[in-house]
């Protein structure tokens, strides 16, 4: 039986907290892979950009696994819409809770009530907000959300604006400066992060909710609208709506063998308590503890068979249990892991045209 080497796509430190725990589940003393494999958790540069294409790198075989966010990006890549330019073949092993929201803020002086205001009056605002560089999925809904109010960063640049690119290494450390102090706005999600904390108990900031016409547009691409709601941040006095941005998915390619899927869920299974304890406090990035009958459930693409598996022999789901939408196109294997290392091998993953 031919050693497999697996590779988890986990960008950034968030996700190599939950990708070093799952390599370490997965093998270790009494692993059922073949002896000499290897598991690594692979973290790059720039992570944002890596957790959007994750989605064609884990098709294409050069991961076996990968996390990305929100959930909903994920339906985009196997619909093959939004970024993605092709239907990719993907299915999900877990989400973990990550309870986010895309959040539209100025400063109270601006007088700004509105997205529409600031074509209106060709206003050259100083906007914190991803560069495009950063391949971050809030920049590019983003840029949906500014077309649907017709205009661009560029256009911004030529009334005068400019693009803050001051966002933290780390958002969530208490000590970072949360933006340019000459900001007039911060377009960004990670809400529940110190740098929100601080940004709305250092100023006054007014949150902008969606016009209609942008959460219509928004939404039949696929992204689910939110609410900020009332209370979860200093100047949130009523709910605003805005783009859900929760869930942090880990998935794998359709045909990734059902031992591999089995045993990633196994892992997390082990690991749950370790895991959650490396998001702890107010601001912590997950933001539940794991529970093992939640992560399997309301997820955007289908369970893949061998990750269903796992979660029903162990009454996380209940046969009668459909609020996942798991397919039943390749029957679960439930013989042990052990048994079932002799399914295709993506050991070797292809080089990148």
């Amino acid at each position: 039986m031919r050693a497999v080497d697996v590779r988890i796509l986990c960008p950034g430190q968030n996700w190599m907290n939950i990708g070093s725990l799952l390599a370490n589940g997965m093998g270790g003393y009494g692993s059922p892979l073949p002896d000499g494999s290897t598991i690594a958790a692979v973290t790059g540069t720039p992570p944002a950009a890596l957790g959007m294409d994750g989605p064609r790198l884990v098709a294409e075989g050069r991961y076996h696994f990968g996390i990305t966010t929100p959930n909903w990006a994920l339906a985009m890549a196997r619909e093959g819409k939004g970024p993605y330019d092709r239907p990719l073949p993907l299915k999900a092993i877990a989400a973990f809770s990550h309870d986010d929201r895309l959040a539209l803020a100025v400063r109270a002086e601006t007088g700004i009530t509105s997205l529409a205001d600031i074509p209106a009056g060709r206003l050259p605002l100083k906007i914190s907000m991803p560069g495009r560089e950063m391949g971050h999925p809030a920049r590019w809904v983003m840029d949906e959300i500014l077309a649907c109010h017709g205009f661009s960063q560029e256009d911004l640049e030529s009334w005068g604006g400019e693009l803050l690119r001051d966002r933290p290494r780390s958002q969530n450390s208490p000590d970072a400066v949360p933006a340019d102090p000459a900001f007039d706005a911060v377009f960004d999600e990670a809400i529940m992060t110190w740098r929100w904390r601080r940004l709305t108990t250092m100023y006054d900031l007014r949150f902008l909710p969606l016009d209609e016409h942008v959460l219509k547009h928004c939404t039949g691409m696929g992204m689910p609208a939110g609410v900020l709601e009332k209370g979860r941040l200093r100047g949130l006095d009523r709910d605003i709506p805005t783009i859900d941005f929760s869930g942090w998915i880990l998935y794998c390619a359709e045909d990734l063998p059902d031992e591999l899927a089995y045993l990633a869920v196994r892992a997390i299974d082990e690991q749950k308590d370790i895991m959650s304890a490396r998001f702890t406090g107010p601001t912590r990035a997950m933001t539940s503890p794991i529970d093992m009958r939640e992560i399997c459930r309301g997820l955007p693409v289908p369970l893949h068979p061998g990750a269903e598996a796992y979660y029903r022999e162990n009454d996380h789901l209940k046969p009668a249990d459909h609020s996942e939408p798991a397919d039943h196109s390749t029957p679960a294997d439930h013989s042990e892991p052990a048994d079932r290392l002799k399914a295709a091998d993506r050991s070797e993953p292809t080089e990148e045209n």
